[in-house]
């Protein structure tokens, strides 16, 4: 298997992950009460879906320039906006990048921050989620710039967890509208 290949994987895994991610803080958001196993609580699991996702998408990044097929150098993944292979997809996974990177700084030093002050820099997920699925769905996975297939079960995997981030951003938006 192809370094490249591994980390479109890797890739996946950090979108389930955040999809997850995403599921749990609504929970946690709405005050659900559902008992988990393992004595684990929701915010634990926020936490554990969070980080793993967040260590999954720099393995995701750091994997591609090992790769000779890309042609990516490292300086490709801060300014992709020029590379070889589909620079408009992997300029929005850039953009996801920094500002999920912004929202798991932020919560590591949680502790140290105004409340308004962190939960504003929390609510930038809802705006990574814009150009993480845009370069979810537009990338492929091989870069060999092929057209999307929509239908190709990764692709269909990827579109799923893109629904749930999407579904449960409608849902929060509206639930907030309501309560205001």
């Amino acid at each position: 298997m192809e370094t490249i290949e591994i980390s479109g994987i890797i890739g996946m895994i950090a979108l389930g992950a955040l999809a997850a991610n995403f599921l749990v803080g609504i929970c946690i958001w709405t005050n659900a009460a559902y008992k988990l196993p393992f004595n684990l609580s929701f915010l634990q699991l926020h936490k554990f879906t969070g980080y793993t996702a967040a260590i999954t998408i720099l393995l995701h990044i750091v994997l591609i320039p090992l790769d000779p097929k890309s042609s990516f150098t490292w300086t490709d993944l801060l300014l992709p906006a020029w590379t070889r292979h589909q620079p408009l997809a992997n300029t929005f996974g850039s953009v996801a990048f920094y500002l999920i990177g912004v929202v798991v700084i932020s919560s590591y030093f949680k502790e140290g921050m105004r409340l308004p002050v962190w939960r504003t820099l929390h609510y930038l997920s809802y705006f990574a989620a814009v150009p993480l699925i845009l370069h979810s769905i537009m990338t492929d996975p091989k870069l060999e710039d092929r057209p999307i297939d929509w239908f190709d079960a990764e692709k269909v995997f990827v579109e799923l967890c893109c629904l749930v981030i999407i579904g449960l951003t409608i849902y929060r938006y509206f639930m907030v509208r309501k309560k205001v």
